[in-house]
C-alpha cells in the first residue's frame, strides 16, 4: 500500500521538475541566444520479475525472467537543445549573430563564457560589450572595439573607416558545454577558422538570434505535466483512502 504512494509521490517530483524546466523555457522565449532546456529521467528501484513453474515429477522448479518493472523514476539531468534559433534582422551595427555552430567568446574581470546571444552594444570608448557587461573578445583574446562608420564582414574582420582590419571577432565550439545562468555556457573551447571552404560559419552583422524555444510545443508539454501532476496526487488521496479503510477494518475485527 505505501509503495503506492510513495512512487505516486516521485512521479509528483519528477512532474514539479519538468514544469519548472518548462516554465523556464517559456519564461526565456524572448531571451536572445537562449538554448532551451530539457529534463531527462531514468528508472529508480527496477526489479526484475520472473515467472515460477514447479516441477515436482522432476523435484525442481524452473524460474525464468519475463521482464522489469520499474517502480518510480527521478530526474537524471537537463539537457540542453543546441539547435539555432530565428535570425532576426535589427539594422542595429553592434547586433551580431552567428549563422552556423559556434559560439562568442565574452569576459568579466578575469572569467570568460561562451554565448550566442549578439545583442552588443558599444560602451564610451566604443568597445563592445553584451547587456550584462560582458564584453566580446577577439581572436587574440582581447575586447573588440568597433570604429565609429567602422562594420563586420562575414568572417568577423572589424574594420575602420577607412577600411582597414583592426582586430577579428573569434568564433569556438565547446565540447561538453554546460549552461551558466540563462545564455552563457562553458566548456573546452576550439577556435573555428571560418576561412575554410568547407566552413559554414558566418557572423551577420545586424541581426541577432532568437531563442529557439517552440512557444506551442513548450505550452502542450507543460499541459501534459500539469495534468499527469494532478492525476499522480489523486492516486495518493485514493491509496490515503485504501489505506484508512485497512486499519479501521482490522480494528474493527478485534
Amino acid at each position: 500500500m505505501y509503495r503506492g504512494v510513495y512512487t505516486a509521490a516521485m512521479g509528483m517530483l519528477a512532474d514539479v521538475t519538468k514544469m519548472d524546466v518548462l516554465s523556464n523555457n517559456l519564461a526565456n522565449v524572448e531571451t536572445n541566444g537562449y538554448k532551451a532546456d530539457t529534463p531527462t529521467f531514468r528508472a529508480y528501484l527496477t526489479r526484475e520479475i520472473y515467472r515460477i513453474k514447479p516441477e515436482p515429477e522432476n523435484r525442481r522448479v524452473e524460474f525464468s525472467k519475463i521482464g522489469d518493472v520499474e517502480q518510480a523514476i527521478i530526474v537524471d539531468e537537463i539537457r540542453t537543445h543546441y539547435a539555432q534559433g530565428i535570425i532576426e534582422q535589427t539594422n542595429i551595427p553592434t547586433h551580431l549573430a552567428i549563422s552556423g555552430e559556434g559560439f562568442f567568446a565574452v569576459r568579466k574581470g578575469n572569467e570568460v563564457f561562451y554565448t550566442r546571444n549578439g545583442e552588443f552594444i558599444a560602451d564610451s570608448n566604443r568597445q563592445l560589450v553584451n547587456t550584462q557587461g560582458y564584453y566580446l573578445l577577439d581572436s587574440n583574446g582581447q575586447t573588440v572595439t568597433l570604429p565609429e562608420n567602422g562594420y563586420i564582414d562575414e568572417a568577423g574582420n572589424v574594420y575602420d573607416a577607412n577600411r582597414n582590419i583592426v582586430s577579428r571577432i573569434a568564433i569556438y565550439t565547446l565540447q561538453n558545454p554546460k549552461k551558466i545562468g540563462e545564455t552563457l555556457f562553458t566548456g573546452q573551447a576550439q577556435i573555428v577558422n571560418v576561412d575554410d571552404p568547407n566552413s559554414n560559419v558566418r557572423i551577420l552583422q545586424g541581426y541577432v538570434e532568437k531563442s529557439n524555444v517552440n512557444v506551442v510545443r513548450e505550452m502542450v508539454k507543460l499541459i501534459e505535466a500539469q495534468r499527469h501532476y494532478d492525476a499522480t496526487s489523486k492516486a495518493i488521496v485514493i491509496h490515503d483512502e485504501l489505506l484508512n479503510k485497512v486499519i479501521n477494518s482490522v480494528g474493527a475485527l478485534r
